[in-house]
């Protein structure tokens, strides 16, 4: 029995290392508190190319520019995951042969019944240009009367970032949403670029780069914070316990609860969210108030099972919290919860159970001569109340989620330097979704009517019902008789024989001919069972509310995600205090307040300090359900103890391990990590106040 403790560590480490290749660690958390809709919302904009694009702008309008990105684009059109390379903003060849195909049904069509004096008069006019023009002037022989007319383009206009220089846009096939394949598509595109001579000169962005260089720089900074947490804890239990074996079994078990919470959480939840092993790490830290307890009070010297009552109570509560956390809605939240309670649990086993045959003798600690006053739970409570106060009138929620990301300063110069100078801010994106693909086209189409300078895949497809309307009015209006009259009086003016293929092809025409294309450079996705397009609308028109039309705001919807969340955390933290409270109430009865107050006052000052900071986001919210989760076990501990200067000592050891442990997290660059450092810290040393308001006088 005496190496059971390494015998399990040594079982969960074969274990881990047996699976260690089918253990995934996730690093973009933020996807995690996503809704259904929004998560359906970021599919549909990847699907429709909205976020699956690389701009490559070269400083400069000149000749050099366009051939170092010609250079460029023929590189990248190698690149395995890049599907289409653009230069030019002219259109397509396919698209050109696809326009010419179904030119009748997609052209403006003035239907107009011309008479033969005004045939006569508009090819007269074209035969005058003809004779006085100094250079060629074309004629459209198919229909010199401009019946049929498209807007004219600029047909060799090239992208252009505003007061930089020429830009190309490469199309992504791959799925940018996942880490592993943007990573590679990443590390491919600006290892291209780095070898280009004038790179200093370029300017490259993706909104997928967000994600690769974000989850990059998270994984480093919490490698970094555990390593940095790791060592902390190990100075402190050297010096702390000065039981070096007594160390050596703390660090096994330890390792072994957190081993058993990344093997429990992997295989329940398919991977292990990088801040959770994080926190993880942190977590383990409060469990080691309870080696501390028995270590101080000498239980590690009887064999069997240790049943200390305030130390099964400290457990029962926190795990008790995790456990109620590991049944809500945020996935984040749930797999911490979940990795608490185990870590917790098989923490628990080892130091009341395992432990006890280590054979470790209790300490010698100098008993103090003078007595310990606690202080009046009321004066606190009062004081608490007061912070509550002032705290509620100057608190506002941040529902902005990315703000808890790491905040890349570079890219989100570099995203607002594109938006902007490819003036995609004059416009705002509007998604468009019915339940099938006929629909979505009516809607487009109904949308059109109301804003003409509109953009989007009906200039380039019809719905049924608009396609065969076109050809109707086709069909109503006398060609036959407009080409005798342009024939006859061609003839007349000094025409030769070039109106031979009048109109050709018009009664061929039909809907069948209609589809979509890659290079049509608009989408209609499925997604769910719903249809999906996006249109453009000039940003000065108010789009008008209509059931499966919405402006498309990510933001809005990541907000009102947020509020949803708050609303929820709040809910179990409701619940979580209940019950908190009913356990009060079965171990202190009457005598409730003052334990309560290691719950109170630390959340009070907590909620002070955020004051001074700024808003209250969500992960200061669930750090505040670790705080309380720590403050009720030094409340009972403190509550009739009979042993003050070992309980004393104990909880100083167990909050400054705590401490190490989570305080680490304040120096974290992200901002969820911080937030939970910071609530963390501040909480302990509102539990050390109450400590030193109870100290011997």
């Amino acid at each position: 029995m005496k190496h059971l403790n390494l015998f399990i560590f040594f079982i969960l480490s074969v274990i881990f290392l047996i699976f260690s290749s089918q253990i995934k660690f996730s690093t973009n958390f933020l996807e995690v508190f996503f809704s259904k809709e929004s998560t359906t919302l970021l599919n549909v904009t990847s699907k429709l190319g909205l976020s699956n694009n690389i701009y490559v702008a070269k400083k400069g309008f000149s000749d050099e520019s366009l051939k170092a990105l010609r250079s460029i684009a023929d590189k990248l059109q190698k690149v395995e995951g890049i599907s289409k390379v653009q230069l030019s903003v002219s259109p397509s060849k396919e698209l050109r042969e696809y326009y010419k195909k179904n030119y009748y049904l997609l052209a403006d069509f003035n239907d107009t019944k011309l008479s033969t004096q005004e045939i006569h008069y508009r090819l007269q006019r074209a035969y005058t240009a003809l004779q006085e023009a100094f250079i060629y002037m074309p004629l459209d022989t198919n229909d010199p009367l401009g019946i049929f007319s498209v807007k004219a383009g600029e047909d060799h206009a090239y992208l252009k970032l505003k007061n930089y220089g020429y830009v190309l846009k490469a199309s992504v096939s791959v799925d940018t949403s996942s880490a592993a394949e943007a990573k590679q598509l990443y590390t491919k595109v600006n290892t291209l670029l780095k070898d280009h001579k004038d790179h200093k000169d370029l300017l490259v962005y993706a909104p997928f780069f967000f994600l690769v260089e974000n989850s990059s720089y998270i994984r480093s900074d919490t490698q970094k914070i555990i390593t940095l947490a790791t060592v902390l804890l190990l100075l402190l239990y050297f010096f702390m316990l000065r039981n070096y074996r007594l160390l050596f079994h703390t660090i096994i078990a330890i390792g072994s609860s957190v081993l058993a919470a990344i093997i429990a959480s992997a295989y329940i939840f398919g991977s292990v969210n990088i801040m959770v092993l994080a926190f993880g790490i942190s977590i383990t830290t409060i469990s080691i108030d309870y080696m501390f307890h028995y270590y101080f009070h000498g239980d590690f010297a009887t064999k069997g099972f240790i049943k200390q009552k305030r130390v099964f109570f400290g457990f029962l509560t926190t795990f008790g919290v995790f456990v109620i956390f590991s049944f809500i809605s945020i996935r984040l939240f749930y797999e911490l919860a979940f990795f608490s309670a185990v870590s917790l649990l098989v923490a628990y086993i080892l130091f009341s159970w395992v432990f006890s045959y280590l054979e470790i003798e209790k300490p010698k600690l100098g008993q103090s001569k003078h007595t310990f006053k606690k202080v009046n739970p009321l004066y606190v409570l009062f004081i608490s109340f007061v912070l509550f106060g002032y705290s509620y009138t100057h608190l506002k929620f941040d529902d902005d989620l990315r703000n808890l990301d790491y905040k890349n300063e570079k890219l989100l110069a570099l995203s607002q330097q594109f938006r902007e100078g490819l003036m995609q801010s004059n416009y705002q994106t509007v998604l468009l979704h019915a339940s099938t693909q006929e629909l979505l086209l009516e809607k487009y189409e109904k949308l059109e009517k109301m804003y003409p300078d509109m953009q989007g895949i009906g200039k380039f497809l019809f719905s049924r019902g608009k396609c065969e309307a076109r050809l109707h009015q086709l069909k109503m209006y006398d060609f036959e008789k407009v080409r005798e009259t342009i024939r006859t009086q061609a003839k007349k003016i000094g025409f030769t024989n070039v109106f031979e293929h009048l109109y050709a092809g018009l009664e061929n025409m039909n809907c069948d001919r209609m589809h979509t294309f890659d290079d049509m450079g608009f989408k209609i996705v499925k997604e769910n069972s719903s249809y999906y397009t996006a249109v453009f609308i000039p940003k000065n028109e108010t789009v008008a509310k209509m059931e499966g039309v919405e402006i498309l705001d990510i933001a809005k919807h990541l907000s009102q995600d947020m509020q949803n969340s708050k609303q929820t955390i709040v809910k179990f933290m409701t619940v979580s205090i209940v019950f908190i409270v009913m356990m009060l109430v079965f171990v202190s009865g009457i005598h409730i307040l003052y334990p309560l107050v290691y719950i109170v006052f630390p959340l009070s000052v907590v909620l002070f300090c955020i004051t001074f900071f700024g808003k209250i986001n969500i992960m200061h919210l669930f750090a505040m359900i670790i705080l309380i989760a720590i403050g009720i076990d030094y409340g009972v501990y403190m509550h009739r103890t009979t042993t003050q200067t070992e309980t004393r000592t104990a909880i100083k050891y167990a909050l400054l391990s705590t401490l190490a442990g989570f305080g680490v997290l304040i120096f974290s660059h992200t901002v969820a990590l911080h937030s939970i450092g910071l609530v963390i810290t501040v909480g302990i040393g509102a539990i050390f106040i109450l400590l030193w308001g109870t100290s011997d006088r």
